[in-house]
This record gives structure tokens, sequence and C-alpha cells, in this order.
């Protein structure tokens, strides 16, 4: 199954200069070693992450209420950036806790809902990252009794520790965790990590312990090359999910959530794509 992964480039220097100027790396091997979670102890309270299936390819997104799933927005569409199609909502499918071909919960997608400032192929590369997030919702709901969402509250910054599970090139057939990856530095709206993402990782989530519980915060958008290493971007979630819950509960009558339902979406988590920079989607 082929890894979702479109290329983009772009001299990100002059975009952010203050953010290649203030760039500097952690004190960790250059290659952080990703933690397979492919025994169902290790997979557990990472059950909520799961491997979204596109008909011909695959990126990672993450169960964050009963009926919702939340990715990045790029993972819905299929060809070369100027002539890309929309992948229709029929030919995707959410393996919840996907390990080794059996998943926790396995559902389709009722609909999607992108960003509405996204625009897939947009030469404005920064901007495209931004808006790069993508709610889907479920054909029908994942009781919390199988798999528990993972809370959307809370942001970071340049310094803080996150943790990244995401499926990829060669480990599609079970979760990955890394869970010493380090914010070097914000955009407004977008993190550069020092995470390890490749092909397939587009969407993961990039999530911070908060009292003892998991948050996600934002999502893998793309890879960058930045001088001789390289960097995760990824599209942080404050301000932008809101737009996108607020266009769910507004696009279609049949569908309609209340806001009060829509805030309970931050369920517990007890178990537990340089100067001329070059992008990649992962």
């Amino acid at each position: 199954m082929k890894a979702i992964f479109p290329v983009v480039a772009i001299a990100l220097a002059l975009a952010v200069p203050a953010m290649a100027q203030t760039l500097q790396w952690p004190n960790v091997e250059p290659d952080t070693p990703l933690r397979p979670l492919d025994s169902a102890y290790d997979l557990r309270g990472w059950e909520a992450v799961g491997r979204l299936d596109t008909g011909s390819g695959f990126c990672t997104a993450t169960l964050i209420a009963p009926d919702l799933v939340l990715t990045a927005a790029h993972c819905l569409f299929d060809g070369p950036e100027d002539s890309a199609t929309r992948r229709p909502d029929a030919a995707l499918s959410f393996n919840a806790g996907l390990r080794n071909g059996y998943a926790v919960a396995q559902r389709g997608i009722r609909r999607s809902i992108l960003h509405p400032d996204y625009t897939y192929g947009s030469p404005d590369d920064l901007h495209r990252i931004r808006t790069d997030i993508a709610l889907l919702q479920l054909d029908h709901t994942i009781p919390e009794q199988t798999v528990r969402p993972i809370a959307t509250r809370g942001s970071v910054g340049p310094g803080d520790i996150v943790q990244v599970v995401s499926y990829g090139a060669e480990r599609e057939e079970y979760a990955s965790l890394e869970d010493d990856c380090e914010v070097l530095a914000e955009d407004p709206g977008v993190l550069v990590l020092s995470c390890s993402v490749v092909q397939g990782s587009s969407g993961s989530p990039v999530m911070v312990d908060r009292d003892g519980q998991m948050n996600v915060v934002s999502v893998v958008s793309a890879l960058a090359d930045w001088g001789d290493e390289p960097v995760a971007l990824s599209a942080e979630l404050q301000g932008e999910l809101v737009v996108l819950l607020d266009l769910l509960d507004r696009s279609n009558a049949q569908f309609v959530r209340s806001l009060p339902q829509v805030r309970t979406l931050s369920g517990s988590n007890d178990g537990r794509e340089s100067s001329g920079a070059r992008f990649l989607r992962p």
C-alpha cells in the first residue's frame, strides 16, 4: 500500500527569517529511535491512533470523539497538485489501533470536512501547512469502552517536549511512538519539530502530556530538510479546530451536532512534511 507523500519545494528562510535565525537543535541523537507499538501491551492507551486507508494509500489519523477522526487535509486528495482530485468519502476507512492486520475498531467515513482556507496545491506553502487539517465523521460511533478518544486541548511552544504516534512506510502494519521529540521553533499556526516522520505519517497526532493526560495539540503535515537536518512541520489546532467543528455543525441539517456535544471531544486517555528548504509531505 502506498504511503501518501506529495512533494513541495519552498524557500523557508525567506518566509520566516526569524524562525531560521532561532532554530537550534536539541542535544539528542539525530535518528531518534521509534518504539514500535506492535504488541497489545505496547499499544495500550494508544488505540485511538489509527491508519487511515484511502484506497490508493494511507495516512495516520486520531479518534478525538466517538464519531470524529482528525487527520491532515492533504490526505484526502489524490494525484499531482495541478490535477489532483478529492478522494470520495466512501473510499476512506479508519482502522483504530491497527496492529499486524488487526484493528481494535474499523469504520467507514460518513463525510469529511476540510479547513475552509486549505487549498491543495497552493503556492503559499506555510499557509497550506497551517490549514492542513481535516475532520472525518465516522459512519458509526466507536464506543468509549472500546477506544477512548484522545483530548484536543492546550498548546506548546519552543523547547516543549511532545510525543508523536504514527504509521509510516515500512512500518505500516503497526504504529510507532516517539516520546522525546522537541518543538524547535514556531511560526503562527506552524510548529517545527525534531520528530522522525516518514511517508504515511501525515495526519499523525502531536501530543503533550498535561497532568498525566495526553492532549493532541497539532497534526503532522510535512517533512522539511533544514540545511542538513530533517524537521517535521505540523499544523497547530488551537483556534483552527473550532473552525472545523463549526463547519461540521452547519454543513448538513441531518448531521447537525449541538455545541455542547461537540465540546465533549476532549475525552481522557488514561493508558495510558534551511534556507531553500525542500519539503516533503509525509
